[in-house]
């Protein structure tokens, strides 16, 4: 099959028929192709970005003593806090280091 460009305005003009269908096919799919991976990448940037904290990770119960990191979950006074540090000691609530994900139903 011609590409479009190749085409005369009467040749575009007339239906296509079953035979045309698989050269068609042939020649958009490169086209669809870069289409498809042009949308994807900033798609999979942003997964590899997500990825990169190794997601969430739920600890138990907060430790004074302990070293939390981005992505940590842990419980303090009857809540479930997301840390947001890139590394924190700080108590759950008492800071930017972390956010109250779950309320107690207290």
């Amino acid at each position: 099959m011609e590409k479009p460009s190749d085409l005369s305005p009467e040749q575009l003009a007339k239906p296509l028929r079953t035979g045309d269908l698989p050269g068609l096919m042939a020649a958009l799919a490169p086209t669809i192709a870069e289409c498809v991976a042009a949308q994807l990448k900033p798609l999979r940037a942003r997964i590899l970005e997500l990825e990169k904290g190794g997601g969430v990770r739920y600890e138990g119960v907060w430790q004074a003593a302990r070293e939390y990191q981005r992505g940590m979950m842990a419980t303090f006074d009857g809540g479930i806090f997301h840390c947001n540090a890139d590394v924190t000691r700080d108590k759950p609530g008492t800071s930017s280091a972390w956010t109250l994900a779950i309320k107690s139903g207290r």
